[in-house]
């Protein structure tokens, strides 16, 4: 049976990749023996860096593996791996194209050098390979694309839509999520704001400004974040930058109507399953909000099309994938 080692970075850098992985890893015991690390440390010192060096090394001259899956951000590892098939997935290189100086020479080193000593990469989207081929120049043969899955717990659950006063569910409240520009288009329209993540000054500011009927809450476990899509009324991810965008998928997947960017990766992981705006224009976002609001047979269709769309992202599927790689190397 086939042994694969699944790593992990440190927990405080966030579980969004855990979240993606936890389940594939879990699915890949049908197919294969599977063990998994998380790196002790989630600094960059050199100190740091040598530990979780040091931590994977040590899992690896354990067993003998037939692949070792860095799962994301740890690339620097790849160099010390030699001998080893490694595979890694690139989700996003959006912090690369934001820094200057001296941390982009790092960061290309560390994190896009090391990429050339994997047996191969999968990205998360089309988009985030061609993020990629504007960096460093890499073999076709060596990259896939494999996307990520939906958790099982995201499934049809039947509301009827609020025309009145629809909820809005807003996932995230980094820059790039587009918070500000959400609430400028939604003045005057009847609705409640309803903001999963921590709001800044600026933004609280502009919610009064607006007079914007909202809520929000951060930290949520996986089950309350469930909770919050089966009660919202339409799902809001006008993102001006992502590797993939899960929240599209998550919303096709529970049947709600999602609103997202006409830019890439989002228009194709919707894949016409979502009402498309241009998320640097208020007008072009306040608008598609008015049309999904009102015309039910076209918001209807949409919903239509996502159930259908969110089937090629079940971790059946993507896990199979996966296996159906490592077969290869």
């Amino acid at each position: 049976m086939m042994k694969i080692l699944f790593i992990y970075r440190h927990p405080s850098m966030g579980f969004s990749i855990g979240k993606v992985f936890r389940p594939i890893e879990e699915e890949m015991k049908k197919y294969a023996e599977v063990d998994s690390i998380y790196m002790p440390t989630s600094q960059y010192s050199l100190n740091s860096i040598w530990q979780n060096i040091k931590t994977t090394r040590k899992a690896i001259n354990s067993k003998k593996y037939d692949i070792v899956h860095i799962t994301g951000t740890e690339h620097y590892l790849i160099p010390f791996l030699l001998g080893e098939k490694v595979v890694v997935t690139v989700h996003d290189l959006g912090h690369y194209f934001d820094i200057h100086g001296l941390k982009k020479i790092l960061f290309w080193i560390m994190q896009i050098f090391s990429l050339k000593f994997a047996k191969a990469i999968t990205c998360i989207s089309n988009f985030t390979v061609q993020e990629l081929k504007k960096t460093i120049s890499i073999k076709n043969n060596k990259i896939s694309v494999i996307f990520n899955e939906v958790d099982k717990n995201f499934s049809f659950k039947e509301k009827e839509f609020n025309k009145d006063y629809p909820v809005i569910l807003h996932i995230g409240t980094r820059p790039h999520k587009n918070l500000s520009r959400t609430i400028k288009a939604l003045n005057g329209i009847k609705c409640k704001l309803r903001i999963i993540g921590e709001i800044t000054n600026k933004e609280l500011d502009l919610l009064q400004k607006y007079k914007t009927d909202y809520s929000f809450a951060s930290n949520l476990s996986d089950n309350d974040l469930l909770k919050e899509y089966q009660n919202a009324d339409i799902i809001n991810f006008p993102s001006c930058h992502e590797g993939f965008g899960m929240p599209i998928i998550e919303g096709q997947a529970v049947g709600r109507i999602v609103v997202t960017s006409n830019i890439e990766p989002m228009i194709s992981v919707a894949n016409n399953g979502a009402a498309i705006c241009d998320p640097y224009n208020i007008e072009s976002i306040r608008n598609t909000y008015i049309r999904v609001i009102n015309d039910f047979q076209y918001r209807n269709d949409i919903i239509l099309k996502g159930i259908d769309n969110v089937k090629k992202y079940s971790i059946e599927t993507v896990a199979k994938q996966y296996f159906e790689l490592y077969k290869t190397l």
